[in-house]
């Protein structure tokens, strides 16, 4: 007998729960309402998307509204943007 496992479970990360529960990854705020947000509305578009250098040289995406000591999660473009989304110029 094999056990089975929904997909849903599968590759299930801390970022992952974190946007499932609809708060951002890095700002911890709420994010935008599902029936607000257009296909603009996520972080590749957001004026709060810095690249950083790490310690390794090599570039990352950050959320520029969580300034921290710790680097923070690495930011994808397709993430879902949060209520401090605001459209890069």
């Amino acid at each position: 007998m094999s056990l089975t496992i929904p997909p849903a479970i599968v590759g299930r990360g801390a970022i992952r729960i974190e946007l499932d529960r609809g708060i951002h990854p890095a700002t911890r705020k709420p994010l935008l309402e599902p029936g607000t947000t257009t296909p603009t509305s996520r972080c590749g578009a957001c004026a709060f998307l810095v690249e950083r250098v790490a310690g390794d040289g090599r570039a990352r995406m950050k959320c520029a509204i969580k300034v921290q000591r710790r680097r923070g999660p690495d930011i994808k473009p397709d993430f879902p943007a949060c209520v401090e989304f605001r459209t890069a110029a």
